[in-house]
């Protein structure tokens, strides 16, 4: 299946940016992340980071998607993820195709409300990653749909943890990166 019928499918199942405009008011902190897409590369890939390590950060050194904590200046959980990708990989995501939001979802760690919206590229990008990305890397969604979920050990804030993820050019993807991977694919039966 090419990356065009992958996209094509999937914006049959996103929801329109509008579902998750509003804030959800202190019940919880929240975020937004950005799922980019480049239909050009590999039939289809994704854009995922991998986060600094820095002291007191729960995410610190993880896959993930650009994106962070919704600021007191977003009106939107899109202007979050817009905010965040121009900060953290130098995207402006304004300039391309916005295909809509995956249902909401909670980390499991300090349970944040999290809103992943997904865009589509209208042309090539340079990625320039700020300090709160040690490294960007594109990954096709041929070759995440054919990765076989693992369990991994991954260092947490209180120790270790044994759980699924995928293996990529030796980067371990888990927790809520790897159920949004999940989502987006469709994939069943691997929660995490």
């Amino acid at each position: 299946m090419s990356g065009a019928i992958k996209i094509e499918s999937l914006k049959k199942r996103l929801k329109p940016d509008t579902s998750v405009l509003r804030s959800r008011k202190g019940k919880r902190p929240e975020a937004a992340v950005a799922i980019i897409i480049d239909p050009k590369r590999d039939g289809g890939s994704l854009l995922l980071i991998k986060r600094t390590e820095r002291e007191g950060d729960p995410w610190s050194g993880q896959i993930a998607f650009p994106g962070g904590h919704k600021s007191s200046d977003d009106r939107t959980y899109l202007e979050t993820a817009i905010r965040e990708a121009s900060e953290e990989v130098g995207i402006e995501l304004i300039e391309h195709e916005g295909l809509g939001v995956l249902p909401l979802f909670y980390s499991r760690t300090r349970r944040v409300l999290v809103a992943p919206f997904v865009f589509q590229l209208r042309r090539d990008v340079i990625v320039r990653s700020n300090e709160e990305v040690a490294e960007s890397f594109w990954i096709s969604l041929d070759a995440l749909s054919k990765i076989e979920a693992t369990k991994c050990e991954v260092k947490v804030e209180d120790g270790k943890l044994t759980t699924n993820s995928y293996v990529f050019e030796g980067h371990v993807i888990w927790g809520l990166t790897f159920r949004i991977i999940n989502m987006l694919l469709a994939k069943r039966g691997l929660g995490n």
